[in-house]
């Protein structure tokens, strides 16, 4: 990576063919680039600020013309990084944006590197490191659930929360200190109301925490397993939930021999499905580590579709099956009912399960039905949403750090240990904290985070 003063350009708008492609320039010298490159329509001669003008871009050595574009200018700092900042807004095509950027790389700047006009903002104080992060979730967003999440922390709500409880900590760290620094004279501190204090900012990160997994759910997804016997229609009801032929399904028992995973969206809230083989006595190493996959996929569940054939009797195997399922969170699914019936849900009734849902997979019965209770059983699994929640694993890891450094200096104030160490934790609280916001993030982590947005964000 180059310096923070080069001036950088790239193109913004994803590669192909289309009606406009947008390139963007960032820098100290974007408007004296702009003026080599660019002819406006009129012969204007002065650039205002946000404004948009028409012209042509000029190749500038071969002085010929590449396309006729919008360009505007946006001085700083009102801008996205608080540099000044030039967009050109051309015909999207391979040729035509390759040599707009090529003239503008010859003028004087550099090609960005990944996610490095979001880094500006940040270094530049336009946004902090979470609301940076925001940005690359607004990209990936694939529901309505995950935006309205991600627009709230680039709003600053999460941020917001942060800040107030890091006042609240540097309130507590101030007392301290006071008393550490006025250690000679009579200072009274009363350390049972810093407790208190303590006690109540430990108890809203706890909260922020716990959001965790509402919040995991919301960016990556709940893991939905269907599980059950050979035979029972598993991949039938994969296919049909997907509204297309994803698994092989054949009357052959055993077809499945190992994971398929796809993902589907109810009432906006993103599910990953996950087919397995089914559980039997195996035969073939093929079948035997399918069947061992499917296993160690229950723990990671949120739900489990238990699927039982309605056309047959209560069998064995799929007792075999509910003892490996019997303390996680299960709906019976019982398939088939377009067949006679012969399974008797009675063999259900002392099963611990949240729901019973009739189906079938080949007719399509059912199944809006069974969307339903799978809607309702992972949103049973988390409470009331909070105003704020986290969806990153960095977050939250940085807040659990926190909430142990506040634990420790409480515990100090209980044993009567020395002031200095109560202070050394509060310090160390803080920090944690400033992990997520930017302020004492190291060079490496911003790096890594940078380098999953793409060029030209």
């Amino acid at each position: 990576m180059g310096t923070d003063d080069d001036t950088i350009c790239a193109i913004s708008t994803p590669p192909g063919e289309g009606g406009i492609g947008i390139i963007r320039v960032s820098g100290g010298h974007a408007l004296s680039i702009l003026k080599k490159i660019f002819k406006p329509k009129g012969n204007k001669r002065v650039f205002y600020s946000h404004r948009l003008y028409l012209g042509y871009i000029i190749d500038p050595e071969k002085k010929k013309t590449i396309d006729e574009v919008f360009a505007v200018f946006m001085a700083k700092p009102k801008t996205y990084t608080r540099e000044d900042v030039v967009e050109i807004y051309s015909h999207a095509g391979y040729a035509v944006q390759k040599g707009i950027l090529s003239c503008i790389i010859k003028s004087g700047a550099r090609l960005a590197e990944p996610g490095e006009f979001t880094r500006r903002a940040f270094l530049n104080g336009r946004i902090d490191l979470l609301q940076a992060e925001s940005v690359l979730d607004i990209i990936k967003s694939e529901t309505e659930e995950e935006l309205e999440t991600a627009i709230n922390h680039l709003k600053g709500g999460l941020s917001h929360k942060l800040n107030l409880i890091k006042n609240s900590i540097k309130d507590v760290l101030v007392e301290v200190e006071t008393q550490i620094d006025f250690s000679d004279e009579e200072i009274f501190i009363d350390q049972q109301e810093i407790l208190k204090n303590l006690k109540n900012i430990k108890k809203e990160i706890e909260a922020i925490i716990d959001s965790y997994y509402e919040g995991r759910a919301i960016k990556s997804g709940f893991n939905v397993l269907i599980l059950g016997r050979t035979n029972v229609g598993k991949s039938s009801l994969l296919n049909a939930l997907l509204l297309e032929e994803r698994a092989i399904v054949t009357p052959i028992p055993g077809t499945t021999r190992d994971i398929i995973e796809d993902t589907i969206h109810i009432k906006g809230i993103k599910v990953k499905l996950i087919d397995t083989a089914g559980i039997r006595k195996p035969e073939g190493l093929a079948e035997d580590l399918g069947i061992e996959r499917a296993k160690q996929k229950v723990n990671e569940s949120d739900v489990i579709l238990w699927v039982l054939d309605g056309s047959m009797e209560y069998k064995k195997e799929d007792e075999e099956v509910y003892d490996i399922i019997k303390n996680k969170n299960v709906v019976a699914v019982i398939n088939k009912i377009d067949l006679p019936k012969r399974m008797d849900k009675e063999a259900l009734k002392h099963k611990k399960i949240n729901a019973l849902v009739e189906i079938s997979a080949l007719k399509n019965i059912g199944l809006e039905e069974l969307k339903e209770t799978i809607y309702k059983t992972l949103m049973g699994k988390t409470k009331k949403r909070p105003p704020v929640l986290i969806t990153s694993l960095r977050h939250r890891d940085a807040l659990i750090k926190t909430k142990d450094a506040l634990e420790k200096a409480m515990e100090n104030i209980a044993n009567k240990e020395p002031i200095e160490f109560v202070a050394f934790e509060l310090n160390d609280a803080l920090y944690h904290l400033g992990l997520i916001t930017g302020e004492t993030c190291p060079e490496e982590i911003l790096n890594t985070i940078f380098e999953r947005f793409c060029i030209g964000k």
